[in-house]
Order: structure tokens, then C-alpha cells, then sequence
């Protein structure tokens, strides 16, 4: 049996926690920096939990935005930056319903040439309610390493 069949783990790279999961009132989050350097892919994994304040209507939107580590000024990291697609579309996925899950596939290829560093960017919305909060995270699971075990 192939090892990938048998032994996933060795393959990819799981302990990645992009935003930590928390109730958020609306507004935007930005997660830690993850050191994407020796990966070719990645899967951002979202939770979100149950809504305080009695919302009608929730919108959570996931987003990248990376960087270079040394691309600004005397090797001083550079500006962050959406990540986009070929066609210059913006990745994101949308979560509209409590107690859910979503994915976004990223192929790291997508990103500048001198970009090495990665973050998660959350912005959430509510529509109606009282003082409304929403518990969200997620888990950034790289693969396509460069060495194995990653």
C-alpha cells in the first residue's frame, strides 16, 4: 500500500491555526502569519458556531492575503496583498449559516513570486439583531511540501 494511502499525515500539514476560534462582533479579523515557504498548496478549513444577539441574517467571508517576508524597504517584510486567482478574481468563500463549515483551496502558484508569508482575513456581517456575535476559526492544512515528512 502506497504511504499517502496509509499514512496521510506525512503529506500534509494541519497545526496551522489561521484564526482562532472566538465570538466576533462585525468587523474584520486578520489571522497570524504562516511561513508558506516550502508548500505548494493549502486548504483553509472553517468553523462556525452558533450566533449570539439573534441575528436574521449572518455573513462571514474568508479571504487570503500574503506577502513577502523581506520584499519591503531594507528587507523589511512587504505589504499585504489579497491573493487572487488568473483571472484576477479574489478568493474567498462565504459562510451564511450558523453551526457550518466551508473550504477554500488555495494553490500557492497564485501568490508573487517573492511571497512567502500567508494570513487569513475574516470579515463579518450581521444583519438585524442585538449586538449579534458569531463564533468562527479556522485551520490552514498545507501539502504539497517541498520534503517528507512535513
Amino acid at each position: 500500500m502506497h504511504p499517502s494511502l496509509a499514512n496521510i499525515g506525512a503529506y500534509i500539514k494541519t497545526n496551522n491555526l489561521a484564526l482562532a476560534p472566538a465570538a466576533r462582533a462585525a468587523g474584520t479579523t486578520q489571522g497570524p502569519v504562516v511561513d508558506i515557504l516550502s508548500f505548494r498548496s493549502a486548504v483553509l478549513a472553517v468553523a462556525v458556531g452558533a450566533a449570539t444577539g439573534t441575528p436574521t441574517g449572518i455573513s462571514a467571508t474568508f479571504t487570503f492575503e500574503s506577502r513577502g517576508s523581506t520584499a519591503g524597504a531594507e528587507g523589511a517584510p512587504g505589504a499585504w496583498a489579497p491573493v487572487v486567482d488568473r483571472d484576477g478574481q479574489e478568493l474567498s468563500v462565504i459562510a451564511t449559516a450558523e453551526s457550518g463549515a466551508a473550504e477554500l483551496d488555495l494553490d500557492i502558484s497564485f501568490l508573487g513570486d517573492d511571497h512567502d508569508q500567508l494570513r487569513v482575513k475574516q470579515v463579518l456581517s450581521f444583519t438585524g439583531g442585538s449586538s449579534p456575535t458569531l463564533i468562527t476559526g479556522a485551520v490552514l492544512v498545507l501539502g504539497g511540501s517541498n520534503r517528507n515528512p512535513v
